[in-house]
């Protein structure tokens, strides 16, 4: 298939494995998430007694098919590449801004990086900086999944160029000012440049091995783990927002994804920061499994709410 293509299915897939997520997340009990999601967990509404003081109920409000504020973050990098034709540093910035800043489009929860580089911004303006690039600094010392989530629309439109992890480390400090999160942000675009060119989930973390040793540490610490299931490994290393369990985890995903639907799901089974770790995960796999029987489901594609702005002009 057509790098294009599958460049386009990424985004889309990244959008719906974050809305088939959002109903348990931040869940942290894997039992309940069993218990009230059944064997379908993808696209529930979330209720709030639903998580009996065992995790963070974040959003209140959003129906099934909704994104949660990660998809909101891709969508901000999307628009700006819209808006641009290209991905520029301080274009990120201001649809960030018309994102999330007050009366932003976004409506729902706001995670802690959002909120420092927000106000980050405001101290700059006030110290009178100059509101140029490069201006990465802004973003928050932080190393959690929000680094993650501009990822597919990025790679998208600029995988083939020279400088494309020069434009990944721009956009990952915007809001993740933290070489850690740089680091694993790099990896992360390796694997969905990797799943645009056809590879399979195993070759595309393979790939990845390349960015430096920790990250080569954190693949095999997951290939360790390939006798167990996925929910077990993401017990032992952590469900939390931090990139150092979330990686592990999304790496032993990828290593055991039989199909796209299959490995989603697991995925909302893992609990905890399951929309974080949906968007990098339904990216790689849409991609991977374009154009066969193991694709994204049209069912779920047509249950999710998916605006205007991810039909890109790259996919035409």
């Amino acid at each position: 298939m057509n790098e294009r293509h599958r460049a386009y299915e990424s985004v889309i897939g990244a959008l719906v494995a974050d809305a088939a997520a959002m109903g348990f997340h931040w869940l942290y009990d894997q039992a309940l998430i069993a218990k009230y999601g059944g064997e379908h967990p993808e696209f529930h509404t979330p209720v709030r007694a639903e998580y009996q003081d065992k995790g963070y109920f974040a959003h209140e409000g959003k129906q099934a098919g909704e994104f949660s504020h990660y998809g909101a973050q891709l969508l901000s990098m999307q628009d700006a590449i819209n808006a641009n034709g290209q991905y520029s540093e301080q274009g990120y910035i201001e649809s960030f801004r018309k994102w999330f800043d007050f009366g932003g489009q976004w409506q729902g929860y706001t995670d802690h990086p959002t909120r420092q580089t927000l106000l980050n911004l405001y101290q700059r303006k006030s110290n009178d900086e100059p509101d140029e690039e490069p201006v990465a600094a802004c973003g928050a010392d932080d190393t959690q999944n929000p680094a993650l989530s501009k990822l597919p629309p990025l790679i998208a439109v600029h995988g083939q160029d020279q400088d494309l992890m020069d434009k990944v480390e721009s956009a990952v400090r915007v809001t993740n000012n933290n070489d850690t999160a740089v680091s694993y942000a790099k990896a992360v675009a390796i694997m969905i440049k990797s799943a645009h060119k056809g590879l399979s989930p195993g070759q595309c973390v393979a790939q990845a091995k390349e960015v430096g040793v920790d990250i080569a540490i954190a693949i095999n610490t997951a290939e360790s783990m390939l006798k167990r299931r996925s929910k077990e490994v993401a017990q032992e290393v952590g469900m939390h927002c931090g990139l150092d369990a979330s990686f592990i985890v999304i790496t032993h995903l990828l290593l055991q994804a039989e199909n796209y639907e299959k490995t989603v799901r697991e995925n909302i089974y893992c609990g905890g920061d399951s929309c974080g770790r949906a968007i990098p995960l339904g990216a790689i796999l849409s991609a991977c499994f374009f154009g066969s029987d193991k694709a994204m489901p049209a069912s779920w594609i047509a249950r999710t709410a998916l605006p205007g702005s991810v039909l890109p002009r790259q996919a035409g």
